[in-house]
């Protein structure tokens, strides 16, 4: 054996027993703080003019999508794209999948996964700057915000403001 005394804690290196603080101790939490609000600045500029364009767009592809017709015959849904539920079927425009065929599912997934990652690896910053949902609704949620509660300026003060009837 080494020739450390033991400690009281069972230790068989000098003081280590004694000497540990508990990881999320009171003393420890200096990096926790409570929340703090953030309160992002409007941007202008070329590229900033260019997501919006983009995030029009998108949102208009997202938002009228459920509205294209596509003429498929009678007795068939004329919605582009739709998933019938009650027939078991998926409606893509021109195309109409059963559950039997799963493997193009599965083959229409694998080729999307490859795709997604093909796009991430090659234009990354472009996908999560412009085209991710997330940055997209966050986008149109702080200029909602903004409409709502005016610029940066107007919504520090209003959150600093004691609690009236106008807040």
């Amino acid at each position: 054996m080494a020739d450390f005394p033991v400690t009281s804690a069972g230790s068989e290196h000098a003081g280590f027993g004694d000497r540990v603080d508990a990881v999320n101790s009171a003393t420890s939490r200096s990096l926790y703080t409570a929340r703090q609000k953030i309160h992002p600045k409007k941007v202008h500029g070329a590229y900033r003019a260019l997501k919006w364009r983009f995030m029009a767009v998108l949102l208009a592809i997202y938002y009228l999508t459920p509205w294209l017709r596509f003429e498929r015959g009678p007795g068939v849904p004329n919605q582009a794209v739709m998933v019938d539920l009650a027939d078991s079927r998926f409606f893509f425009f021109w195309i109409e999948l059963w559950p039997e065929e799963i493997y193009l599912i599965t083959g229409l997934l694998i080729v999307a996964a490859l795709g997604l990652f093909l796009a991430t690896v090659l234009l990354g910053r472009l996908w999560c700057g412009y085209a991710c949902p997330q940055t997209v609704w966050t986008d149109l949620f702080i200029a909602v915000e903004e409409l709502i509660e005016g610029d940066r300026a107007a919504r520090i003060r209003l959150d600093k403001a004691p609690m009236t009837l106008n807040k």
